[in-house]
């Protein structure tokens, strides 16, 4: 609280100053509010935004199924908002301002937007309007004017909607259309020339056929097997091949063949009968002969039309022809069967392999363009699912407007607030009261940032130790008791200082009002009261406050060197003497005070010379004398010294090789505990 305090005092000045332009311009506010703006009137009404009912289910075949229950409310979309922001909008307002009876008075569209206002009603489709207005029928109509052309401007906008949509929904919906009959044409060709068309169920057909027909197969050429064994085992009975057999049955069964066989039989006889009785150059032999000869001629001729191609070894003549049932023919029947059995099983196994073959190859002909017609069917799907969307949308067009701009529904008419709106006195003043607390604040802090106090923490971070922290000391108590009992922080800091290989003591500050007269003369007292003898100097030649403390005036050199004074019994002050203000640097740099200040100390017989100097920010005749009196003691003030003005100050002390003995602390605030002893003593001193 105490820092608090501090700060105020040490910028009193323009916080005085901006707290009074602050009440100076509140008290203008009110008078000007009260003389001058006029009671505003305000207009209510009520608009309600009903829920769409329209929903647009639509089946899009590959694509999925299509469902628009229109606009929603949820974070991210509130239908409340489009319609506020269409009700606030410049063109709506502007065409409310145009039929405005005030319109003169808005110069610009800004400003009268400013007496309208809507906002949206929590957890409701409710919207709630309200207008400002210098009269109560102004409000009225300002209200009923901007819900009319708020009506007619979402009008406009389902128009424009429909319009828009419309005209390209149309287009798309051709283009739609032509990629689907694009499509169509594309997969039907392709159908046609691959025969293709549900592969699934034309791959299912084909892999049954084929497995049929190698069943089929499998049987068939197993009989055709079956046949051939058998006639291989009749032609190796007969000892003839089946076209032997053929042939010689053809010959067997045919009776010119066998009538010349048989005249041929009979020649034979008669010509070994008359061989046996004529020679063979006799007529009879030869007659015979030369019919033989002529029937074996013939017998050739019968066997080249009943087996052409055949030769005599490939024909069994004797077959047939005895008159008699030849096993033998039983025998080459059987064989002739089963030779014809087994080619026709033959070919008809070689049939169903072609048929096989032809399965077979519609199968790769589905499996190598599978792809290409799942792909174009997918082509298909897509374009038929694009299209239906198109159309279905199409169809929203005709209720998709009110869905965006709905009717807006009028539950409350405009009404007027019996009880004008007028300016606050109590909001004026409590914002005067926060524009100077939080301007308070502000101008503190930039000027804390721009001249910062020393604080505790600053004082840790320096290197010179703290010898003493001093509470607030009441200097008349001390001057006019210059004898009395000296306070316990002085006597602390007294014996400190007692602990100085020298006996002079330089006592400074970074600026003015830190209490370094004030501590010097406490100081002095202190080591008085421990029995030392002590002499003050007032080194402040231009302020000379210790001398007109102690009610001593300055006097001119040309009176001669001033002499110490007593203050007290063991206390001497030496006053200031009178110099202008150009000869103060001279007096001090040419040797002048360091002389004079060795003759008086060897003189009197001083333990201790305290020196009170001027500030070291304000007069540089203190780097002067600290080259005399090497010992300094640095004053600063909690809450009032100013942090670069006591660093610059270091660093100027350490240029001149000034020997910095140790911090003293002014005006801290003192503990409950010293109040109490001090309260105690005062007690039992009091009782004595």
């Amino acid at each position: 609280m105490n820092h608090i305090v501090n700060i105020i005092r040490r910028h009193w000045m323009p916080l005085l100053l901006l707290n009074g332009v602050v009440l100076a311009a509140t008290l203008y506010s009110v008078i000007y509010t009260k003389t001058n703006v006029a009671p505003v009137w305000k207009a209510t009404a009520k608009l309600n935004l009903p829920q769409p009912t329209t929903r647009l289910d639509t089946n899009l075949g590959t694509l999925g199924q299509i469902q628009n229950t229109a606009l929603g409310f949820t974070r991210e979309l509130n239908p409340l908002q489009i319609q506020m922001a269409i009700l606030m909008s410049d063109t709506v307002m502007e065409r409310t301002l145009a039929v405005d009876p005030e319109k003169s008075l808005f110069p610009r569209l800004s400003d009268y937007k400013l007496a309208f206002s809507a906002t949206p009603q929590e957890q409701s489709t409710i919207i709630n309007l309200q207008v400002k207005a210098s009269s109560p029928d102004i409000a009225q109509r300002r209200l009923s004017n901007l819900i009319n052309i708020y009506q007619l401007r979402l009008n406009e906008l389902r128009h424009q909607d429909t319009n828009v949509r419309k005209q390209f929904s149309q287009t798309d919906l051709e283009e739609a259309q032509a990629q689907l009959a694009k499509a169509q044409a594309e997969l039907a060709s392709f159908q046609q020339a691959t025969g293709l068309t549900e592969v699934a169920e034309q791959t299912r057909a084909l892999i049954a056929q084929q497995r049929e027909l190698r069943t089929t197969y499998t049987n068939v050429l197993s009989q055709a097997q079956a046949n051939q064994a058998q006639a291989q085992a009749a032609s190796e009975r007969l000892g003839i091949n089946a076209q032997q057999a053929m042939n010689s049955l053809r010959l067997g069964e045919n009776r010119e063949y066998q009538a010349i066989r048989q005249k041929l039989s009979d020649a034979e006889t008669a010509l070994a009968e008359a061989r046996s009785r004529y020679t063979d150059e006799s007529p009879q032999v030869q007659s015979l002969l030369s019919q033989r000869q002529e029937l074996m001629q013939l017998l050739n001729q019968q066997i080249a039309i009943a087996a052409p191609g055949a030769s005599a070894n490939q024909i069994d003549p004797t077959l047939g022809g005895n008159g008699t049932r030849d096993s033998r023919i039983e025998m080459i029947a059987e064989l002739i069967r089963a030779q014809n059995n087994a080619a026709g099983l033959q070919q008809q196994a070689n049939q169903i392999a072609s048929e096989i073959n032809r399965v077979n190859a519609e199968l790769n002909n589905i499996a190598q363009n599978r792809a290409q017609l799942i792909n174009l069917q997918r082509q298909y799907e897509i374009a038929e699912g694009v299209y239906k969307s198109i159309l279905a949308q199409v169809e929203q067009t005709k209720t998709n407007p009110f869905n965006v701009y709905p009717n807006v529904q009028t539950l409350d008419a405009p009404a007027i607030d019996p009880k004008p709106e007028e300016p606050s006195k109590r909001a004026i003043a409590l914002g005067g009261i926060l524009a100077g607390l939080f301007g308070s604040i502000s101008l503190i802090f930039f000027l804390e940032k721009r001249n910062p106090m020393l604080r505790p923490k600053d004082l840790e971070q320096v290197e010179f130790p703290v010898l003493g922290r001093i509470s607030r000391l009441k200097r008349a108590d001390m001057e006019r008791n210059l004898s009395g009992e000296v306070a316990i922080e002085l006597q602390r800091l007294a014996s400190a200082v007692l602990m100085l290989e020298h006996q002079r003591l330089l006592v400074t500050s970074s600026t003015s009002g830190e209490g370094k007269t004030t501590v010097t003369l406490g100081l002095a007292l202190a080591l008085v009261n421990f029995g030392f003898r002590v002499l003050i100097v007032d080194g402040d030649l231009r302020q000379a406050e210790l001398s007109q403390r102690l009610g001593q005036p300055q006097k001119k050199l040309k009176d001669g060197q001033p002499s110490p004074v007593s203050v007290c019994l063991g206390l001497d002050l030496l006053p200031a003497p009178a110099l202008s203000k150009g000869k103060i640097p001279e007096f001090f740099a040419r040797g002048s005070f360091q002389q004079y200040l060795d003759q008086i100390q060897a003189d009197g017989g001083y333990d201790y010379v305290l020196v009170d100097s001027p500030p070291i920010g304000l007069a540089s005749e203190t780097n002067l004398m600290s080259s005399v009196v090497r010992n300094v003691l640095f004053v600063v003030r909690s809450g009032k010294s100013d942090r670069y003005a006591v660093m610059d100050g270091f660093e100027q002390l350490a240029q001149h090789h000034a020997q910095i003995m140790g911090l003293v602390v002014n005006y801290v605030e003192p503990k409950d505990v010293g109040y109490r002893y001090g309260r105690q003593r005062e007690l039992i001193e009091t009782e004595a």
